[in-house]
């Protein structure tokens, strides 16, 4: 009875909006014990760029993979595309999946594979029966589609991390989905690379209108793409809203916030300089 009224309730609201991506009072633990996420409440709306940031260990990449279909929260609800995602049959719950694209933090590509037959396998394991010409002509799209054509035939093995990341991102494109989640597509990467996927991941987002969930701890990566950022710490959504609004807060905010913001570790002040610099011979 109390799962069935939470049901009706978490129905309840989400036929109040019109989000594409919404999470109700989610709660994980692990091992029985260990809570990771905390009455989390979180909505992406269609096309925009939703950025899920915090500090390592804080839960976004487990909300990632809620929102994905890929982890059933311990508590609460995930509704996609106006489905109640863990109530779905096994093949209802496939066939919802066929609507995302899921690009994976270090890339996955399998290293036996050339990046064309990487891109790939969505196609394979998804639309078996598709012929093998319009399979080979959907990957190559996809990798049009990131600047990664001429990259089609080479093996994981030769690639740079921003090429690897970006044929990451050309398999989750690879089925036309309507939302793309994306983790941590600028980690390890050098400045310059970086700031080349952000300028892909919104050009994708402003050309195609998908709606993009990103996970990143990188600020200044949530500065050029991000058009509304939830907030993490400690399996609770610190702060949530548009991008300028809590990146730029006009009211006192948690000092923690702060801090991840302005990259400090809590307490720290600049001390003086009171001596010369050591010289080493």
């Amino acid at each position: 009875m109390v799962q069935r009224g939470f049901a009706d309730w978490a129905a309840n609201r989400r036929s109040q909006t019109d989000d594409l991506v919404r999470a109700i009072a989610v709660t994980t633990t692990f091992d029985g014990e260990r809570m990771v996420l905390d009455g989390v409440d979180l909505a992406a709306r269609r096309g925009e760029v939703l950025a899920l940031m915090g500090p390592s260990g804080c839960g976004k990449t487990t909300m990632l993979r809620h929102l994905c279909g890929l982890l059933q929260p311990t508590l609460g609800s995930v509704f996609v595309c106006g489905q109640d995602v863990y109530a779905l049959p096994p093949a209802r719950l496939q066939e919802l999946r066929l609507r995302t694209g899921l690009a994976f933090q270090g890339g996955a590509l399998l290293g036996g594979l050339t990046v064309e037959q990487n891109v790939a396998l969505p196609i394979a394991e998804n639309l078996p029966q598709l012929p093998a010409d319009l399979a080979r002509q959907m990957a190559r799209n996809a990798l049009d589609m990131v600047g990664m054509l001429y990259a089609a035939e080479l093996m994981p093995g030769s690639l740079s991390g921003g090429m690897r990341k970006r044929a990451a991102i050309a398999r989750a494109l690879v089925l036309d989905p309507e939302i793309l989640f994306l983790d941590e597509p600028t980690a390890g990467l050098d400045p310059v690379s970086a700031a080349s996927i952000d300028r892909l991941v919104l050009r994708l987002n402003r050309t195609f209108g998908m709606t993009t969930i990103v996970v990143t701890h990188d600020v200044e990566s949530v500065r050029a793409i991000a058009d509304r950022v939830a907030v993490f710490f400690d399996g609770r959504v610190a702060a949530q809203g548009a991008r300028d609004d809590v990146l730029e807060p006009r009211e006192p905010v948690d000092q923690r916030l702060r801090d991840f913001l302005e990259r400090r570790l809590p307490g720290d002040a600049v001390a003086p300089v009171t001596s010369a610099p050591t010289v080493l011979p």
